[in-house]
């Protein structure tokens, strides 16, 4: 079986090129990821912190990935020779990027708005790209260095509306740093993941993640957090802690991961620049935010760097 096989799922869209398929994994991917503030914040409102949160998000999340894994190792989609030597590189890079970004960004929603904390967390397209020249010497693409200033450009203007928001400047300084942070693990999440993609899968790569990422979680949690508490809070939380778990994580996570092994990390990072569009409509939408001008001309922006991603 060849690692062509994993990608089944998706090989029967029509009339794409690999680019452009990658690239609509990643928006459609981007855009679920996008809901998490906002399930966040909504789930914030009844007093839970950030690692409780965090903990329930992954008790939802690791019995339909325990699940999956079973169900695709029966059919023999999870091969013990390609597994080998590569569970555990697989194991700390999905550690890094949904048990540290996870709990670095949570942190960070505490002191700064759903659609900043969006716009602060795509700094990592430009940390991928230092990533991967740094590591592994890949100089980016003429089209990755056209549309990166694009995406840096929007995200900036709408960066530049959200701050007029911010009451305290020591809180908006802490939160934004912590972000920076999750963005920075989030990037070499997507750098590291590339070549374990490439001789797992992405399914299996995505399995063994992502079920390391809750082991390290709820290792977090027992230090320093009471299990019988997570029992106490109003129903309203375990709806969006689920609704998280699911649309903001599972399901992304294999949209993500394939995305990487069809257009690799940087357009898959950039296209993640459409991130804060999304958050943007949902905050308002969901939050009753308000959308101004220059965050129109943000998401306009955004909306160029990526279209030209697909372009070959």
């Amino acid at each position: 079986m060849t690692i062509s096989k994993t990608s089944n799922i998706f090989a029967s869209i029509p009339r794409f090129s690999q680019a452009a398929k990658g690239l609509c994994l990643a928006l459609v991917a981007t855009a679920l990821f996008s809901l998490k503030g906002i399930w966040i914040k909504l789930a914030y409102q009844f007093g839970i912190d950030p690692a409780s949160l965090m903990t329930l998000r992954m008790a939802f999340s690791l019995p339909i990935y325990l699940l999956l894994a079973l169900y695709w190792w029966r059919l023999g989609r999870l091969e013990h020779q390609k597994l080998k030597g590569n569970i555990l590189p697989a194991a700390l890079v999905g550690i890094a990027g949904y048990y540290l970004a996870s709990f670095l960004d949570l942190s960070g929603l505490q002191f700064i708005s759903a659609p900043l904390e969006r716009v602060v967390l795509y700094a990592y397209p430009g940390f991928t790209i230092l990533l991967a020249w740094l590591v592994f010497r890949q100089k980016p693409q003429l089209i990755v260095v056209l549309a990166l200033p694009l995406s840096w450009l929007g995200v900036g203007l709408m960066m530049w509306s959200e701050t007029g928001h911010q009451h305290d400047p020591q809180q908006l300084i802490w939160g934004t740093s912590l972000v920076i942070a999750s963005a920075f693990s989030f990037a070499f999440y997507l750098v590291f993941s590339k070549n374990i993609v490439a001789k797992i899968g992405s399914q299996a790569f995505t399995l063994i993640a992502m079920i390391a990422a809750s082991i390290a979680i709820f290792i977090h949690f027992s230090l320093h957090g009471d299990f019988t508490a997570l029992l106490n809070y109003p129903r309203q939380v375990y709806w969006y802690a689920a609704y998280m778990a699911l649309f903001s994580t599972v399901i992304p996570s294999f949209l993500f991961s394939e995305a990487i092994h069809r257009i690799g990390a940087q357009r898959t990072a950039i296209s993640g620049s459409a991130g804060p569009v999304f958050t943007l409509i949902m905050a308002a939408w969901v939050l009753g935010d308000s959308i101004g001008a220059l965050q129109i001309a943000g998401i306009g922006l955004v909306v160029v760097a990526v279209a030209l991603l697909n372009k070959n």
